[in-house]
């Protein structure tokens, strides 16, 4: 083989090997591009999803600036009319302190007058209390006579009742007296008469003077017969005999049928002329009737 034969193998040879290692580097470099550019592609990508993110945020701080700022309006109007009420307030309480210290003026010198006349009023006092102290002897010694004036009053009074219960007393009595003469007087002179004047004894009166009114009144069988408050515990039973008034004027006889502790009934057995018993007539018995 001639020289240049082996020179073109040996280039051949050269050639090829240079051919076979650009291959190499070029396809190692195709595969490094595409992944560059895939990475390029997902760092795009990932770019504009930030950059959405980020007008969507920006958005957000735009509207929520938008929305703090109508509230910093909002609050400074508020704030403005609040200023202004507090204001107006401050104004009024001002014109209240200067009203109050002008009263409290008024009324510290109402206060130095009073206490002026308080002073001359603790003056005055003290003068009528030596002026009672002079009069208290006195005082004492009418309060003594009132005392026994007031005892002789009440002994008076005392007297008084009892004369006007010892005159009730009497004029029952008289009463009855004139009563019992006018029937002795009628029976002396009619002879039919002495069964009457004798039905006026029946029965006994009770050995202390008492008195109560008539509850009830009934007729039953032609006889008259009565209720009264008198009983047992004041001294009537069956026998006795109470006299019947209506004010200081004679009425009526009855003689008790029977009676209880507090109640009795009886019969009436004589009754003056024209006169009838009547319920609350008073009923009165003792000595001598």
């Amino acid at each position: 083989m001639n020289t240049v034969t082996r020179i073109f193998v040996v280039l051949q040879l050269v050639l090829a090997l240079a051919l076979s290692v650009l291959v190499v580097v070029f396809v190692s470099k195709q595969t490094n591009y595409r992944n560059l550019v895939v990475s390029t592609q997902r760092a795009a990508i990932a770019a504009s999803a930030g950059l959405a993110r980020a007008k969507l945020m920006s958005s957000n701080l735009s509207n929520e600036l938008a929305s703090a700022q109508e509230s910093a309006s909002s609050a400074q109007r508020h704030l403005n009319s609040v200023v202004v009420s507090l204001q107006g307030r401050l104004a009024d309480a001002q014109t209240q302190i200067a009203e109050l210290q002008a009263s409290n003026s008024a009324k510290s010198t109402n206060v130095s007058l009073l206490t002026n006349t308080v002073h001359s009023l603790n003056t005055q006092v003290a003068d009528e209390t030596a002026q009672l102290n002079k009069l208290r002897p006195q005082q004492l010694s009418l309060i003594n006579e009132r005392a026994e004036l007031s005892r002789r009053v009440t002994e008076l009074t005392n007297e008084r009742d009892v004369a006007r219960k010892s005159i009730q007393v009497l004029q029952e009595s008289i009463a009855k007296l004139t009563h019992h003469l006018s029937v002795a007087m009628a029976a002396a002179k009619a002879p039919s008469s002495v069964v009457s004047a004798a039905s006026v004894l029946q029965g006994v009166p009770t050995p202390t003077a008492i008195n109560g009114a008539i509850t009830k009144v009934a007729k039953y069988n032609g006889k008259l017969y009565v209720s009264c408050n008198l009983g047992s515990r004041d001294g009537v039973n069956q026998g006795t005999r109470l006299t019947v008034y209506r004010g200081n004027k004679y009425i009526a006889d009855i003689l008790v049928q029977r009676s209880d502790a507090t109640h009795s009934v009886g019969v009436v057995t004589l009754q003056a002329p024209n006169q009838m018993v009547a319920k609350a007539d008073m009923v009165m018995s003792g000595p001598g009737m």
